[in-house]
């Protein structure tokens, strides 16, 4: 194009005329195609961007059955698979597998809804689910900012067009058809493909898309309702599904079909039960999948062939007889149970890799699995840990429970097993009415003025600096009561018991000083929150009781301010102020605050990564007889790492961070982080400043890997 453009210059006249020509043509062609590639109806963008408050109201109570069939096809397969969450059941034996479900949804918004499995059919063993994660595929929400629950920005928002390129293309019948694709660079949670809305309201009637998110490909056609709240929904959904990972392939195809006609009653929650699905199912199965059933009944002795009589003409009948998950069918002679795998394997060991679950009328639990990779957490400071949660209920009645959920862990950097065990009687829902009674000794606490006093009647002793005399277990025992009167205020109130032993006793009671210390205090807490979207405000009140010398006497006020602001495109803004003061004290050691602790097992991303202090030295928390602390971070799902080349594209959530804190005896300390997670891990990264000067720099690493599976 250039070199054609200087010879145009200085070509003959003729030549240069034809040359010019030539120009003119390519630039206004190209032009013409700029244009056109760019063209976009403005007006049926704003009706699309528009659509959803038309009918987001009559969401609210809406109930509908939906009927989902699933092909699970198992390509390739190594020992790796084992060790995917709700992956064990399908990672030895058969290779294809089918799963039909019925169930009822019943929908508060557009995002916000209520699954109600009734009839669950199967070829997995022992009637179990697998890819749990791939039902969040089954109810798209375009028209909210997310499509599925909190991942991928949907092109049909209008806070999100920013991250899209659109193209609109006239059809007959008032249509328009619509392609959209990331503008600047791939992500996972960006989509692209092409739509057919309805130029004169804006909405969605089909939708064709593909995208990749959590190591999930996906491929999805949907068709959406025709009227009214309906619109909001699909109708029909197609979906094909590609997970690879470790040297594992396992694809899948589903579809679910809204709107059934048929409803059954609340009281059905059946498993296997084949005739039942067979009278329900609005659509037929594919030859795959009939194929599939037949394999099954074949290998399970439920596929039986009738012997003909003889006077009549010879038909082979062929029935099904299904059972339900408790009446195990009785095997062929020739077939032979190897116990040991079947205890050894199924049992143990879908036990160790995978979360369990038991659900009753009354009483449920859920555990997460024994080795869980995003419990496992690493920080400069706290080292590495990895932790278990346990999550139980007892209902005595839709108003009343009892819950138990404790988590346990360990660290190894300080060679320590912690727990948490909390006992909740919930008693009066209505008025968040309840008594809590809690059992720990997750936080170890330190106290460096036991030490200085050990120094100056001493003297600096070699070796005493390792002898952890600074540092104590610290366990507790909190009983409570709460109630929350008005929607604007909630009162707790108890007792609180501190036993604190010294990690070495020996040593302490050489240098003439008490290895454990008490503490039991009256404790008061106000939480505050003016209007549904103010802060929350709390009010701390401990006081101490003088029962002997060993108890330690003291008065202590905190009093903290958080807030969630939510902003466009799932964007958070956090923000936490507080501050604390010991009004009397017994001493100057053991200054625990409730809201500014060191804590030995830090939780994940969603945890405690906004709040909290990263890099500060944990003995600074227990030595200062009053702290005012600040801070606050910035979320967003994409900021600046989604643009670098290759690992942009797996970006999730960036984050920010800014916090400071005064203390006794300390400068102003301060702490800059920059934070990301993607689908296997989310780090942070921290530098800390003591008087705006650089003092250390550090990081902190959790697994992500299968966090939502």
């Amino acid at each position: 194009m250039v070199f054609l453009f200087v010879y145009a210059i200085f070509a003959p006249a003729n030549m240069k005329r034809l040359l010019l020509t030539i120009l003119i043509t390519i630039a206004f062609t190209a032009g013409m195609t700029g244009a056109k590639r760019n063209d976009v109806d403005t007006l049926v963008m704003n009706r699309l961007f528009s659509y959803l408050e038309a009918y987001q109201y009559d969401l609210d109570g809406f109930t509908t059955n939906v009927y989902s069939k699933h092909l699970y096809q198992v390509e390739k397969r190594n020992v790796g698979l084992l060790a995917i969450p709700s992956m064990y059941s399908i990672s030895h034996g058969e290779r294809t597998f089918v799963s039909e479900e019925y169930s009822r949804f019943t929908f508060k918004d557009i995002d916000e809804y209520d699954n109600r499995w009734q009839v669950y059919c199967t070829t997995i063993p022992r009637n179990r689910r697998t890819m749990g994660v791939l039902f969040k595929y089954l109810t798209p929400s375009f028209y909210n900012v997310t499509i599925y629950k909190d991942h991928i920005l949907s092109p049909f928002c209008k806070e999100n067009s920013r991250y899209y390129q659109y193209r609109t293309v006239p059809l007959a019948n008032h249509q328009v058809r619509l392609y959209f694709r990331p503008r600047l660079v791939k992500n996972t949670q960006l989509v692209r493909g092409k739509a057919i809305l309805d130029e004169r309201t804006g909405r969605l009637k089909q939708v064709e898309m593909e995208g990749e998110f959590d190591m999930i490909r996906f491929q999805t056609l949907i068709m959406m309702g025709d009227e009214g709240a309906r619109t909001l929904l699909p109708k029909i959904c197609q979906t094909n599904i590609s997970f690879k990972f470790g040297g594992n392939n396992v694809t899948s195809q589903f579809e679910a079909v809204f709107d059934c006609p048929i409803t059954l009653p609340d009281s059905v929650n059946v498993k296997g039960d084949r005739l039942l699905m067979d009278s329900i199912r609005p659509i037929s199965l594919s030859a795959d999948e009939l194929l599939v059933y037949e394999d099954y009944d074949r290998k399970h002795g439920l596929l039986v062939d009738a012997e003909p009589e003889e006077e009549e003409d010879t038909t082979v009948v062929v029935t099904e007889a299904w059972v339900k998950e408790d009446e195990q069918p009785e095997p062929p002679a020739t077939r032979h149970h190897n116990y040991l795998k079947e205890i050894g394997w199924d049992l143990i060991g879908d036990n160790l890799l995978n979360s369990g679950r038991i659900n009753t009328e009354r009483w449920s639990f859920k555990r997460s699995a024994w080795l869980d990779p995003q419990y496992i957490s690493y920080s400069k400071s706290k080292g590495l840990s990895y932790k278990m949660k346990f999550r139980t209920q007892y209902r005595f009645s839709p108003n009343a429970w009892l819950n138990f959920n404790p988590y346990v862990g360990y660290n190894w950097k300080f060679r320590e097993f912690y727990y948490r065990a909390p006992f909740s009687l919930q008693y009066n829902h209505k008025w968040d009415a309840g008594c809590d009674l809690v059992f720990g000794n997750e936080h170890r606490i330190g106290s460096s003025v036991i030490l200085d006093e050990i120094k100056k009647e001493q003297g600096d002793l070699p070796g005493l600096e390792d002898m952890k005399l600074n540092l104590f277990d610290d366990s507790y025992i909190q009983f409570s009561h709460h109630i929350q009167p008005k929607d604007w205020l909630r009162v707790e109130a108890g007792l609180v018991y501190h036993y604190r032993t010294s990690l070495n006793k020996a040593a302490m009671r050489s240098f003439g000083k008490e290895s454990s210390y008490y503490s039991m205090a009256p404790a008061l807490s106000l939480k505050l929150r003016p209007w549904q979207k103010a802060p929350l405000l709390t009010i701390d009140y401990e006081r101490g009781l003088k029962l002997n010398h060993k108890y330690i006497n003291y008065e202590r006020w905190e009093a903290d301010l958080s807030h969630m602001h939510q902003l466009s495109r799932t964007r958070m803004l956090n923000l936490r102020f507080g501050g604390g003061l010991y009004t009397a004290k017994d001493g100057d050691f053991f200054m625990d605050f409730a809201n500014f602790r060191d804590n030995n097992l830090p939780g994940g991303w969603d945890d405690d990564w906004t709040g909290n202090f990263q890099l500060l030295d944990s003995r600074l928390y227990n030595e200062s007889s009053y702290y005012l602390r600040g801070n606050a971070s910035f979320e967003t799902p994409l900021i600046v790492a989604f643009l670098v080349p290759y690992v942009g594209r797996y970006v999730e959530r960036e984050r920010l961070y800014l916090s400071s804190l005064s203390i006794d005896h300390t400068r102003l300390y301060s702490e800059l982080g920059y934070g990301f997670s993607c689908r296997y891990f989310s780090l942070g990264l921290f530098t800390s400043f003591f008087n705006y000067q650089y003092q250390g720099f550090g990081s902190k690493f959790t697994f992500e890997l299968f966090r939502r599976w």
